[in-house]
């Protein structure tokens, strides 16, 4: 069978495949090359965001496909590596977005990957094959090159994804304002940075402008820290409040000196509906309680995660994660020493591993005689619970130190107990046996993340109650704080708890504690509100 010249032409270096065939592969080849770059490139990504409950702050990311711009100019191999770092700062972004964690307390303290559960570590090995996955992808796949056509295509393609997904958010952020967001994407709002351009985002993310500005916070955060320790000035805390009932400014010979317990609750908000706020503290409303302690109630500036809880509430201070090496020196007034001063002996709780942020070590440099971490509360026989992170039960806690304070002792204590089980991102179901029901009248879905959250945050104030009702050898003033907003990564549970402030309750018992006057009047939420008004600027 013979062939004309044209259709000889029309054949490649394979004599029995055709031109036409060839043509389609070009196309196929260019397709996958924006695809990749569009939509492929952010699977580790959704993968971590699914696993660990990141925040959902945009689907595809645009920085990805700036790097598929780049990878039409530059060699492969570069063009790979730059998406590695993009996909690790991407989920860098993520972790700090949600946890309200600085770039530098993040990367500071990778090695909380030994504590995560066995499913979560396994995911975490799941991310970061696929992170290497596609970075070798983008290294084995080269430019559309096959002629200029095939790269200009792909180039306009990946330009008009650019341009059309931040317009459509810009769109968005439009119908949901009733204004254009500012450019740069920068607002402050009482001194802190709001991500204002993308808090709408819906369709893009830019993890890099975002890391950016995350630093931007943490430095207005430093330097307020610099300013507080310049000026003498304290942040507002439950336990300066504690402190002030307790009269631990003017001891008095005339009473008993009373134990304190200040437990940091894990992601306990509060939520923007008052009836949900109310149902999580209605075990300090019984009135046997109410009988025994006078309840006050209020909130408090938060300004960071679960180690900024502990520097508001032990320091009165901004710290943060820089407790983690605080100096001896720095750390003096903290409260375990002024209290220590007084006779008490300080005495730290965790249910999870010390060397998780270094607890087992600043604990002991800020002035805790006693820690007591996972491994010492096994051996006393209490049980883990299974969460994000596996640890030691709340409740078993509560009830261990209830037999502390129960027991004969001739100083007093001081006990700082920061729970555990309540961190996201939680199990659905809720692994308690009795956990508080979920009705539809505060808002609960039942098999919820935001349902679960509850039961476990609920877990530990019956707990607490139950601790304070009893026989315990002193009298015992007990503060029960958040440490910072929960964390869900769905913007609409976000969005139900303030950003700016956590609640607390205080127990003081009647009979032996009296409250200083200018206090008697702010037995509310409000008495938190009043000293954030008066409190420095906070970011």
């Amino acid at each position: 069978m013979g062939f004309d010249h044209g259709t000889k032409q029309g054949f490649n270096k394979v004599a029995w495949r055709p031109a036409w065939i060839w043509t389609d592969a070009d196309s196929i080849h260019w397709l996958f090359f924006v695809a990749f770059y569009t939509v492929l490139a952010n699977i580790p990504f959704w993968t971590a965001r699914e696993a660990f409950g990141l925040a959902h702050y945009g689907v595809f990311c645009l920085e990805y496909a700036a790097v598929g711009l780049l990878a039409l100019l530059v060699p492969r191999v570069l063009a790979a590596a730059l998406l590695l770092l993009m996909v690790a700062a991407d989920l860098l972004c993520g972790v700090c977005q949600t946890y309200y964690l600085s770039v530098r307390e993040c990367v500071t303290n990778l090695s909380v990957f030994h504590a995560l559960s066995g499913p979560r570590r396994h995911a975490a090995v799941a991310v970061m094959l696929l992170t290497l996955l596609v970075s070798a992808i983008a290294a084995c796949l080269p430019a559309p090159s096959v002629g200029k056509h095939h790269r200009w295509r792909a180039a306009a393609c990946l330009i008009a994804f650019l341009f059309v997904l931040p317009s459509l958010d810009c769109f968005t952020i439009v119908r949901r304002t009733g204004h254009f967001p500012c450019l740069l994407g920068v607002a402050k709002q009482r001194d802190r940075i709001e991500l204002s351009l993308f808090s709408a985002v819906r369709f893009s993310r830019v993890p890099i402008d975002r890391l950016i500005l995350i630093e931007l916070g943490a430095a207005k955060v430093r330097k307020s820290e610099i300013a507080n320790q310049a000026s003498k000035l304290s942040v507002p805390s439950a336990a300066g409040v504690a402190s002030r009932y307790a009269g631990f400014s003017n001891p008095s010979g005339g009473r008993e000196t009373p134990d304190l317990v200040i437990v940091l609750v894990e992601s306990w908000g509060l939520a923007t509906d008052s009836s949900l706020n109310d149902a999580l503290v209605q075990p300090y409303s019984e009135p046997g309680l109410r009988a025994r302690y006078e309840v006050v109630q209020g909130t408090v500036p938060f300004y960071g995660g679960t180690v900024a809880g502990e520097a508001r509430e032990l320091c009165g201070n901004l710290f943060g994660f820089h407790l983690l090496n605080a100096s001896t020196t720095e750390l003096r007034g903290c409260l375990p020493e002024r209290l220590a001063a007084l006779g008490y002996n300080d005495i730290a709780v965790h249910g999870m591993d010390g060397h998780m942020f270094a607890r087992s070590t600043w604990y002991s440099r800020i002035g805790f005689r006693e820690t007591w971490f996972n491994d010492q509360l096994k051996e006393q026989g209490l049980p883990d619970c299974p969460g994000a992170l596996i640890g030691t039960c709340d409740a078993a806690v509560a009830d261990w130190i209830g037999r502390r304070l129960a027991e004969p002792h001739a100083k007093p204590y001081f006990v700082h107990w920061v729970t555990l089980n309540s961190h996201l991102p939680v199990l659905v179901p809720s692994p308690l046996p009795d956990g508080a029901p979920c009705s539809f009248t505060l808002g609960l879905t039942p098999q919820s993340a935001l349902c679960s959250w509850y039961q476990l945050v609920a877990n530990v104030h019956r707990s607490v109650s139950q601790l304070a009702m009893a026989k315990l050898v002193r009298p015992t003033i007990f503060v029960i704080v958040g440490d910072h907003a929960p964390p869900f990564g769905d913007p609409a549970l976000r969005s139900r708890f303030s950003q700016d402030v956590v609640p607390y309750v205080l127990l003081a018992p009647r009979a032996e504690i009296h409250p200083p006057n200018s206090l008697q009047a702010h037995n509310s939420f409000a008495l938190g509100r009043a000293a954030e008004r008066r409190s420095p600027q906070v970011p």
